[in-house]
């Protein structure tokens, strides 16, 4: 079991933070990806992932999880590349479909309906998956339109970083999960389905529908990854889904 503690607040200097938080034991460092919500301020997830990256030795620095409505997958896989560098190979990507209606408005992007929002990240996971892996990339999906003859930096002797993401409706947990190395199954994801945090609707979900998407993400995974294993030519590389236990803990308050 690994342990994993998630850094909020704007007004913590993410260096020291990151040295205490490795000092006292943790397995992982991770930062959100938010700009607010509500009257909270978030720290900017790549500039402080860079300074936790360069603060530390030996702990796992993550982003928890990076906003497919804020920025291109394209930018997102050369940050992931650039981190992995920096930090030794210590740098897994954490990648989610993005859900605060007035955090993504009031910075001045659209907010897509649920669906288009399932299907952006789909295709936003495909494409930064083959990038991490071969370096290269040309899509044409739905969403995206993507013609990248070469990313980097590609880190010499370094793995590329691990992908993980947060899945949650069936959409998701089904095509998302092929492309990922280890998966966060967000069992509240109703209650942010419009936009908002409901919590009457949190408060419906149930052990059983939590292990019925543990169940689901594992059989997805195992099932995409062995239709596409029999095509001829695979358009990017594949994943094996790590099911390892990973606690991971949000301490807005800790210094």
């Amino acid at each position: 079991m690994k342990y994993t503690v998630n850094l909020l607040d704007a007004a913590t200097d993410p260096v020291e933070w990151a040295r205490r938080r490795e000092a006292e034991g943790w397995d992982g460092l991770s930062v959100a990806d938010h700009v607010f919500t509500g009257r909270r301020a978030y720290p900017h997830v790549w500039v402080t992932a860079t300074a936790m990256a360069l603060a530390t030795t030996h702990a796992t620095i993550s982003t928890a999880f990076a906003n497919n409505l804020f920025r291109s997958p394209v930018e997102v896989a050369q940050a992931a590349l650039q981190l992995q560098r920096i930090s030794g190979g210590r740098f897994e990507l954490g990648l989610g479909a993005g859900w605060a209606d007035h955090e993504v408005t009031g910075s001045g992007l659209r907010y897509p309906p649920p669906g288009v929002r399932a299907g952006m990240f789909a295709e936003s996971a495909q494409i930064i998956r083959t990038l991490l892996h071969e370096g290269s990339c040309t899509f044409h999906g739905e969403h995206y339109d993507i013609d990248v003859p070469k990313v980097g930096p590609r880190p010499e002797g370094l793995a590329p970083p691990l992908l993980a993401g947060s899945v949650g409706g069936p959409r998701t947990t089904r095509e998302v999960t092929p492309f990922l190395d280890r998966v966060e199954i967000k069992a509240q994801s109703a209650a942010t389905r419009n936009g908002a945090l409901d919590l009457d609707v949190m408060a419906t979900v149930t052990d059983d529908h939590l292990h019925d998407l543990i169940d689901r993400a594992d059989v997805d995974s195992k099932f995409q990854r062995t239709r596409r294993d029999d095509r001829s030519q695979r358009s990017f590389a594949q994943p094996g889904l790590d099911v390892d236990t990973h606690v991971a803990c949000e301490c807005p308050v800790m210094n």
